[in-house]
């Protein structure tokens, strides 16, 4: 999660642009030399397998997007598509590594963006293999940035492309998180009423 005054470093050296849903940020095995920082869109990782994709990851306002290729200096590994679209921020690779080697609070974000990238893809694989319910919870509890909340995700739908998973399954976790007075839904739309109860329900 890239914090408020990294933040603030790097929006001097990128600029902002919005995407629309279902826009694709990166393809898999091209090289874009661009790293985006998520402010208000939701993306969804894949991966090719077979005849299909490989759902990976997903990742929302606060994150980083992108930065593997630039250290690693090779194509994307991933495909990286908006479910909902957003501002975000972009930069040049140049701009960048520019910016990382100037100030001492990217770099150190940087490293930390990293070990959380690993730390979280070890969770995500583990809580892929277990029920729905706690990605879902998971998902409702992110944060957004410091200045702008992050805004929720209102339909089962985009849980579902983001996760992954079928609709139907979403529902059944939505229903379980209803019937416990951690969510309310109308109309497709979900509200989350107790933030903190949604920890009941996340991987230990």
């Amino acid at each position: 999660m890239i914090r408020a005054e990294e933040r603030r470093e790097l929006w001097r050296a990128g600029r902002v642009r919005v995407f629309p849903d279902g826009a694709p940020m990166y393809v898999e095995g091209r090289r874009s030399e661009k790293v985006m920082v998520l402010f208000e869109a939701h993306v969804r990782i894949t991966r090719r397998a077979g005849n299909g994709e490989k759902w990976l990851a997903c990742r929302g306002p606060g994150d980083i997007v992108g930065e593997m290729a630039l250290v690693l200096n090779t194509p994307h590994s991933a495909n990286v598509v908006t479910v909902r679209g957003g501002r975000v921020l972009e930069l040049s690779y140049q701009a960048f590594d520019m910016a990382t080697r100037r100030s001492d609070a990217v770099q150190r974000a940087l490293l930390r963006v990293m070990a959380e990238r690993l730390r979280s893809s070890d969770e995500e694989r583990s809580a892929a293999e277990q029920h729905v319910l706690p990605r879902v919870a998971r998902l409702l509890s992110g944060p957004g940035t410091d200045e702008r909340p992050a805004a929720p995700l209102r339909f089962q739908h985009e849980i579902a492309d983001l996760l992954g998973v079928s609709r139907a399954s979403v529902v059944r976790a939505l229903s379980t998180l209803r019937a416990s007075g951690v969510v309310s839904t109308r109309h497709g739309s979900i509200t989350v009423l107790d933030p903190a109860g949604l920890t009941r329900f996340l991987p230990d």
